[in-house]
């Protein structure tokens, strides 16, 4: 009777510790609603890019690396609109030759610095320049703090990307090409 007791209570322990391992092979990994958990060292942050059709653009969730400041993590948050979608959907909004110079942050407006690539690799169109535009003010938008984002070329304001919108001031949100 003992021995049996014994055996019992070693498949209970044997039983309990597979369910504990299963279990914490996850742990860190999902959260209840199954989306992946924001390691300390990343952070979550929301980009957009342009829908098939060019008419909206629809947020893409990504982690990126955790920044020591709003600016560096801001820059980073272009350079990975610059990279393009994950999402196949999806379509890039900034040239692949662009580069981001710099990115600073006075109060609550971003002032982000590209190369000239931006302008001169830009396909062009009215459409395209105003995914373009607000794929950038909308991410960078994002961040708390942030309700402006001025567009600068080379280091200077400049009045259009492609010839189609007035980029001379600090741009706020446009809720209104977001996806519904």
């Amino acid at each position: 009777m003992i021995m049996r007791n014994k055996a019992a209570v070693l498949l209970g322990m044997l039983l309990l510790v597979a369910i504990l391992a299963t279990a914490g092979c996850n742990l860190g990994s999902e959260d209840k609603k199954g989306s992946a958990v924001q390691q300390p060292d990343k952070v979550n942050v929301v980009l957009y890019f342009s829908d098939k059709d060019a008419m909206y653009l629809v947020p893409e969730n990504r982690q990126i690396e955790n920044k020591k400041s709003k600016e560096l993590l801001a820059q980073a948050i272009v350079a990975e609109l610059i990279k393009g979608p994950q999402n196949k959907d999806l379509f890039r909004t900034i040239p692949t030759e662009a580069k981001v110079l710099s990115v600073k942050i006075d109060k609550d407006t971003a002032r982000v610095d590209f190369s000239e690539e931006i302008s001169s690799k830009h396909w062009g169109g009215s459409t395209g320049e105003s995914m373009t535009i607000y794929s950038i003010v909308n991410s960078l938008t994002e961040l708390d703090g942030i309700k402006k984002v001025q567009l600068l070329v080379a280091g200077k304001p400049t009045e259009t990307l492609a010839g189609h919108l007035d980029i001379s001031q600090p741009l706020e949100r446009n809720p209104d090409l977001l996806q519904k």
